[in-house]
């Protein structure tokens, strides 16, 4: 794969961010559950399950979470305190809202049941996680080049880094202060797309940088050890818009 040079692509800030339809991406994107979402969800849990003691509440930071519940309901049973660190105007006053909605909307219902059933018997998960989400969760307006550094025990990210640029430098620079977010010894776990050649929402367009398990792992070996990057999903046809899996990486914070 040939990666773009630094300054090649269009940047961040070239894209209107708080012009982004929540509620047009959700449906495009999770208004129809997919397999590929339901695996994203496994490999994260058990990636979640082996952070630290089993039985440590974590302080857990999820970056870009966007118009998306998954984060929360892969991060929720480990987390003592959860943070949604989101850029986008619109996607906070989407997280802000559905959190206060009791009433699960189906797909909610159906991925959250993916995760209990990836956690297992024994960790007396509730069949609705909303309250308990609500009493955790802290919804943040923040972009991912201002997280403060060493102040969480655990973070994830889910399509954010790849999906906010087409510049490498920009990219490296979401995966290092995604890495530094983390004290010591703490747990990283991230996906990033496959194959994607940018999106689409509401006819607006939305980049994506390409990337290969070598590049990503390469990324984080300046900032974590046990870098593991993994191909998943990956299928020969595409799933939505462009893309066709998952790259999924784990690491510890140095």
């Amino acid at each position: 794969m040939v990666e773009k040079s630094s300054g090649e692509g269009h940047g961040n800030a070239e894209y209107q961010w708080n012009a982004f339809d929540s509620e047009a991406y959700f449906q495009h994107y999770y208004g129809e559950p997919h397999p590929d979402d339901d695996l994203v969800i496994r490999v994260a849990v058990d990636a979640l399950r082996r952070a630290s003691a089993a039985g440590n509440a974590l302080d857990v930071v999820d970056v870009g979470t966007g118009p998306n519940l998954i984060p929360f309901f892969c991060t929720l049973p480990r987390a003592r305190r959860l943070t949604a660190w989101e850029y986008a105007a619109t996607n906070v006053a989407w997280l802000r809202a559905e959190l206060e909605n009791d009433d699960m909307r189906p797909q909610w219902r159906h991925f959250w049941r993916v995760a209990r059933e990836a956690y297992g018997p024994g960790w007396g998960l509730p069949e609705n996680p909303i309250p308990l989400l609500r009493e955790k969760c802290v919804v943040t307006q923040g972009s991912v080049f201002d997280l403060p550094a060493r102040s969480w025990d655990a973070a994830t990210m889910f399509f954010c880094a790849e999906s906010i640029t087409e510049r490498q430098d920009e990219f490296e620079a979401a995966c290092a202060t995604f890495a530094r977010s983390v004290r010591p010894g703490g747990m990283l776990a991230a996906a990033f797309l496959v194959r994607s050649e940018g999106y689409v929402v509401a006819d607006r367009p939305f980049p994506v940088l390409k990337l290969s398990p070598e590049t990503i792992e390469r990324v984080f070996r300046h900032h974590a050890d046990a870098v593991d990057a993994r191909l998943i999903g990956i299928v020969d046809r595409e799933i939505r818009s462009g893309y066709s899996g998952f790259i999924f990486l784990t690491g510890t914070a140095r």
